[in-house]
């Protein structure tokens, strides 16, 4: 059973209680007033008869009190003493026989009902004669009669309008839950989360539902989106690392099958094979390290300091190849400046930009440079190189991008895009400017660490 119908169904049950609940009262009140007129009547004429009895030892012409409707009678307990008609008589009831007024409701022999009053008048404070005043019901049963049907079908009018306003209702109601389930049903064939449930109405439950339900639509887009530009650069990182693999094994397989030909190990093949061993090895380190970042691995940060740091870094790479002047312009104030930093990660950075800088730099010089830069420290590469060209600019932190073909001088391409995820998970940015022919400048910023002064109560 649908919820439409359901709630139809359960407006039709209420409405129709409500009527029946009504009809009910009104017919009782129809009755019950009736019955209280005339009851009111018969009490009047009763009385006055008992009292003309009772002041005057004689009984009233009963003719001049009782109207055509009326029928008065006077009575002991066995015998009639004087009636209004020859309407016939009715017994008299135990609790009148007991000395109390009573209303009955009677029929005669045709079986037409009466309202009988029997009111008892005392001699010698004992019941001794009987009044007796009745008036016919033909007229209540008729309307009661007549009455009944007319309720009925009012009832089951009422009723089927009732059920379908109810329909009607419930279809405007549920309208906008339809289109949400439709919404639903359409995004799941079609698989398109673009598709939103269109809603101008109050914000009542049902907005609230709609402006959930496509608030929920808006969430699953954009992490669809994510989800699949993740697969996509997942599938290109695959890609480029399956190259960058087959170059070195392609190598090392062609220089062992040269040796397998000469019988004779040649120095240059060994040569070329260790090379090439040792480059595929920091390829893997780079692409385990590309692993971790992309698993959302986050070492542990510790305090460091950030000038003593960088210092020694610098002194480790003056050992790497470079044919230029290498210098250092780091303030003595950079020995006091603290970061919240892993230093394995911070240092394998810094090697990573000097080692680009001497790598792309065949004349001039390779600058360090340190500065303070809003709340944090800025650290500078600064080469003489070839430069980027504006266009390859934006993309040298992709994973396996080369600018070409200035920046091809071996490595793995991954170099620059480790980089930039240590300083994102040191909290900085590493940023990149570069002018053709004349050679970049590569800006690590990280913010300073500044520990908490516990608070002391005075």
């Amino acid at each position: 059973m649908s919820l439409r119908l359901r709630l139809a169904l359960f407006y039709t049950a209420q409405l129709t209680a409500a009527l029946l609940l009504f009809s009910f009262l009104t017919y009782g009140a129809l009755q019950w007033n009736y019955i209280r007129e005339v009851d009111a009547s018969l009490h009047s004429v009763a009385w006055r008869v008992a009292e003309n009895m009772q002041r005057f030892w004689r009984i009233p012409p009963l003719r001049s009190l009782a109207d055509r409707s009326t029928f008065i009678l006077v009575r002991t307990d066995e015998l009639v003493i004087a009636q209004s008609s020859d309407f016939g008589t009715f017994p008299v009831p135990a609790e009148a026989r007991g000395g109390r007024a009573t209303y009955t409701t009677e029929r005669d022999v045709n079986g037409e009902p009466y309202r009988l009053y029997t009111l008892p008048v005392y001699v010698n404070e004992q019941p001794v004669f009987w009044v007796q005043v009745a008036q016919p019901l033909r007229l209540l049963e008729r309307v009661l009669t007549s009455l009944r049907p007319i309720l009925g079908a009012g009832m089951a009018g009422f009723a089927l309008l009732t059920g379908a306003v109810a329909w009607w209702l419930a279809g405007r109601a549920i309208a906008p839950v339809q289109r949400v389930a439709g919404a639903a049903e359409s995004i799941g064939q079609s698989a398109d989360l673009s598709l939103r449930v269109p809603y101008s109405g109050p914000r009542d439950e049902v907005g609230r539902l709609v402006h959930t339900f496509n608030g929920m639509l808006d969430q699953l887009q954009e992490l669809y989106g994510r989800l699949a530009a993740a697969v996509d650069a997942q599938k290109r990182f695959v890609a480029d690392a399956s190259h960058e693999l087959r170059t070195p094994l392609t190598i090392i397989r062609g220089n062992i099958d040269y040796l397998e030909r000469a019988g004779t190990l040649d120095p240059e093949a060994l040569s070329d094979m260790k090379a090439e061993a040792a480059r595929m090895s920091e390829l893997l380190e780079e692409l385990l390290a590309m692993a971790r970042a992309d698993a959302g691995q986050k070492p542990e940060l510790e305090p460091l300091s950030l000038g003593l740091l960088v210092r020694d870094v610098c002194h480790k790479a003056e050992a790497l190849p470079h044919q230029v002047e290498f210098r250092l312009e780091l303030p003595p104030a950079l020995d006091r400046v603290m970061v919240l930093g892993h230093e394995a990660w911070l240092r394998r950075a810094l090697l990573i930009l000097l080692d680009n800088a001497f790598k792309y730099t065949t004349s001039g010089s390779v600058t360090v440079r340190a500065g303070r830069q809003g709340d944090g420290v800025v650290l500078q590469v600064i080469d003489t190189g070839p430069g980027i060209a504006p266009e390859d600019l934006p993309r040298v932190f992709d994973r396996f991008f080369r600018a070409d073909p200035a920046r091809s001088r071996g490595g793995s391409g991954l170099g620059l895009a480790i980089a930039s995820w240590v300083a994102g998970l040191h909290g900085g940015r590493l940023t990149a400017e570069s002018t053709v022919g004349e050679g970049s400048t590569f800006s690590l910023w990280l913010p300073i660490y500044r520990p908490a002064v516990p608070q002391t109560n005075s």
